[in-house]
């Protein structure tokens, strides 16, 4: 089964790059206009913050992934949005054979989900931690039926 949160993340570039300019909109908005544009020092700092939690929750959570079980390895790829097409330094790739996948917990944390899978490696179990939060929910539960699919094989197959 392959799984791509593509259509997504195409967005993730130009709503941040939008939110910079906006960021940047206000800074200059309320040099230019005082006390027109926020009654108070008070609001102001609290969209800079809000705009600038925006732009963190999208750097770190608008991720491009893809899942593909296909064959007799296991590939999940993250890779960044923002920058990806020059610098791929956030692009992490993990390949594991079917059979040495134990199990996987999901993170469901507010706005944050994580795919942890655990493998037997030679010495001891592993983990490795891949971002889903760009993953529609529909797509999350294709991803854990294909899991559940292979854990239940190994489990049937030991």
């Amino acid at each position: 089964m392959r799984l791509s949160n593509h259509r997504l993340v195409k967005f993730i570039p130009g709503v941040y790059y939008f939110s910079v300019i906006f960021l940047l909109l206000v800074v200059f908005l309320n040099h230019q206009l005082g006390s027109q544009l926020f009654p108070s020092d008070k609001y102001f700092y609290t969209a800079i913050v809000l705009i600038g939690l925006w732009l963190i929750y999208i750097y770190f959570a608008g991720k491009y992934f893809e899942y593909d079980s296909e064959g007799t390895l296991v590939s999940f790829l993250n890779r960044g949005a923002i920058l990806s097409e020059f610098i791929n330094y956030r692009t992490k790739l993990f390949e594991i054979k079917k059979e040495k996948i134990e199990t996987y917990k999901i993170y469901n944390l507010l706005f944050y989900r994580r795919l942890k899978i655990y493998y037997s490696s030679k010495h001891s179990g592993s983990s490795i931690n891949v971002n889903i939060s760009m993953l529609s929910p529909k797509q999350t539960r294709f991803l854990k039926l294909s899991l559940n699919k292979i854990i239940e094989k190994n489990n049937s197959s030991a």
